[in-house]
């Protein structure tokens, strides 16, 4: 009998998407099938539908939720009361689909691995594609978010994390023992990421200054991934590099923002935005180098694209980063929101075309040795086998 795989998510164009995308490519129809049950909810970073309520206080979380019982507020007890029925909306959704594994890309604090339990879904299997670091303002750290993402989590029979940093954070923050998360690294084809053209070919497509030195980033225009830092970086470089400007491709809320302070720096030159690329390898073939300014990150596709480009890598020290980029051999590291340290890794990077080349091939040859799609798949389908080999856990969470 074949058993049947479900995703919340079907593939598409975002990292859990394109996650998604690569592992039901390589499931063996004659092993298992596979569906999906996107959830009615807004794909939402970290689900601000579950934010924790304005004033609520931060603090550590108690070995055990029902201590948090003398803490409760009107507003509190409506947070979970909601986080309760959109699990049980969801969970109706799945009592239709006969399911011996569901594999939700929403772990953290979400509905989907309740709902599962709800279902008397059988085994549930989660990714951690974020961690607490996203959650910037502060919003979601208070008793009543910690809460539910305690009980979410413990919904899981195992739980993967896309970086050693996402794991340890997910540890820490919701005590889930140890041997019950295991890092799977994100994964990428090098084959479809490598110079199809030259870069002026890809500058000419894209309207880029021929003889110009190109930062390039990738990545949606929000806060989190700290594109406005790197505008604080052009300017620091903009005297000594006037032919040095930065290509962004990528849309959202930011690009006002984006655009404003520019002209605040004098850079309105400098800058191009590119919108939302389908395709970022022409993106990636018209740069000289790639920044990854961002705030927060478990471990991002974009940076292995650029990487598998033969790009040299300047990136922050936030998440997964530091275990894809080795310093001074695939690229730089800086600290997160300060544009002048971001100017200074990328100098020695914009002063030579020999250490640009020398980086780069390192790039290319540590993803293909250390982030290939085969080795994320290989790994993550193993994981599925052993779950599936195992008594199925029809109690509560744990």
């Amino acid at each position: 009998m074949t058993l049947h795989i479900l995703f919340d998510k079907k593939p598409g164009w975002s990292g859990p998407a394109r996650y998604v995308g690569s592992l039901v490519a390589a499931i063996n129809c004659c092993e298992w099938s596979a569906g999906f049950v996107e959830r009615e909810l807004p794909a939402v970073s970290q689900s601000k539908v579950y934010e924790e309520p304005k004033g609520a206080s931060a603090t550590s979380l108690p070995k055990r939720p029902p201590g948090m019982i003398r803490h409760l507020t009107p507003r509190m007890l409506r947070l979970w009361l909601g986080f309760y029925r959109d699990a049980r909306r969801y969970a109706a959704r799945l009592r239709q689909i006969p399911t011996d594994l569901f594999h939700t890309q929403n772990a953290g604090c979400e509905e989907t691995s309740l709902a599962a339990r709800l279902a008397k879904v059988p085994r549930v299997l989660g990714t951690f594609h974020v961690d607490s670091t996203y959650d910037l303002e502060g919003r979601r750290s208070g008793w009543a978010h910690r809460a539910i993402e305690w009980y979410s989590n413990r919904c899981l029979d195992r739980a993967i994390a896309v970086s050693e940093a996402t794991r340890a954070d997910w540890i820490r923050r919701t005590r889930l023992r140890p041997e019950r998360v295991l890092t799977i690294h994100n994964g990428i084809d090098p084959e479809c990421f490598q110079r199809f053209h030259t870069p002026a070919e890809a500058r000419g497509q894209l309207g880029l200054p021929a003889d110009a030195l190109v930062i390039g980033g990738v990545g949606r225009l929000e806060p989190a991934k700290g594109f406005t830092y790197l505008l604080d970086a052009l300017s620091a470089l903009k005297a000594d590099y006037p032919r040095v400007v930065v290509a962004l491709a990528g849309a959202g809320q930011l690009e006002p923002v984006l655009l404003r302070r520019a002209q605040e720096l004098g850079l309105q030159e400098r800058l191009f935005l590119l919108g939302f690329q389908p395709d970022v390898n022409p993106v990636l073939d018209a740069c000289d180098v790639f920044a990854l300014p961002s705030l927060c990150e478990a471990l991002p596709f974009a940076l292995l694209e650029a990487m598998a480009h033969e790009l040299p890598v300047v990136g922050t020290t936030v998440g997964g980063v530091p275990e894809v980029i080795v310093a001074g051999e695939t690229g730089f590291l800086a600290p997160p929101r300060d544009g002048a340290a971001l100017a200074q890794r990328l100098r020695p990077l914009l002063d030579s075309s020999p250490l640009r080349q020398r980086l780069g091939h390192a790039a290319r040859d540590r993803v293909i040795r250390h982030f290939h799609v085969a080795d994320m798949v290989r790994s993550t389908l193993a994981v599925y086998r052993e779950l599936l080999s195992q008594p199925a856990r029809r109690g509560s969470p744990r």
